[in-house]
C-alpha cells in the first residue's frame, strides 16, 4: 500500500457568527459610552465583562462556527518518500454558499480571526498498483457571509469520491483578529 499525506498549508480564518439581541446591542452602545471605546475593541477585549451569559467569542457561534484555509494555501502531498506542491487552482472546487441569516430581532456580529500555518491535513492509503492523482481531489469551500465581508473557507475534502477525514486546523498563527457588526460602517473609526 502506498501512504499518502495532504497537508493544506497557509492562510485561512476561523469565524464564528451570533445574533446579538437588541437588549443586547444596546447594553454593548452604554458599556461603549460609559468606558469610551467603541463596539469592536469592547467585544475583542471585554465580551465578558459586558454580558454575563457571553464568555469567549469563540463560543459565540449561534449563526454559525467555521475554520479552514482560504483559496490561496498550498496542498502538500506526500506519497511515500515522494513530496510534491501544488495549488488549490489544481483541484476541483464544489462551492456552497453560507445564506446571510434572518433575523427577526437582533443584530449579527462576526468574529474573524487570520491565521497562517497548517489548516487541515489527512493521510489515507492507494493500492500499490494506483498512482496519485491530484485531479481526483475535491476541495468543498463555503462561501461565508459576514456584515462587511465574504470568505472562502476549505471545510471539507475528498479523493477520487471518497471523504477525507481531515485532522482540522492545528499549528497555526494567529495574524489578524477583526469584529463584524451588522449595519456598522467599517469605515468609521468611532462606530458609536
Amino acid at each position: 500500500m502506498k501512504k499518502i499525506e495532504i497537508i493544506i498549508g497557509g492562510t485561512g480564518h476561523e469565524i464564528t457568527r451570533s445574533n446579538f439581541t437588541s437588549d443586547e446591542v444596546k447594553k454593548l452602545d452604554e458599556y461603549c459610552k460609559e468606558n469610551d471605546t467603541d463596539r469592536e475593541s469592547a467585544l475583542s477585549g471585554e465580551l465578558d465583562e459586558i454580558f454575563e451569559d457571553r464568555y469567549m467569542w469563540y463560543e459565540c457561534d449561534d449563526l454559525g462556527h467555521f475554520m479552514g484555509g482560504n483559496l490561496g494555501c498550498k496542498l502538500y502531498v506526500s506519497v511515500d518518500d515522494d513530496e510534491y506542491e501544488f495549488e488549490t487552482k489544481d483541484v476541483e472546487i464544489e462551492e456552497k454558499s453560507i445564506d446571510y441569516p434572518d433575523l427577526e430581532d437582533g443584530t449579527m456580529v462576526s468574529f474573524v480571526t487570520s491565521e497562517k500555518g497548517t489548516m487541515d491535513k489527512c493521510e489515507f492509503e492507494l493500492g500499490d498498483d494506483e498512482e496519485f492523482d491530484i485531479k481526483k481531489l475535491k476541495l468543498e469551500v463555503s462561501k461565508i457571509e459576514t456584515p462587511n465581508s465574504y470568505y472562502d473557507i476549505i471545510t471539507g475534502w475528498s479523493y477520487d469520491g471518497k471523504s477525507l477525514e481531515g485532522e482540522g486546523v492545528s499549528d497555526t498563527t494567529g495574524k489578524a483578529f477583526d469584529v463584524e457588526i451588522e449595519g456598522d460602517n467599517p469605515y468609521d473609526l468611532d462606530l458609536r
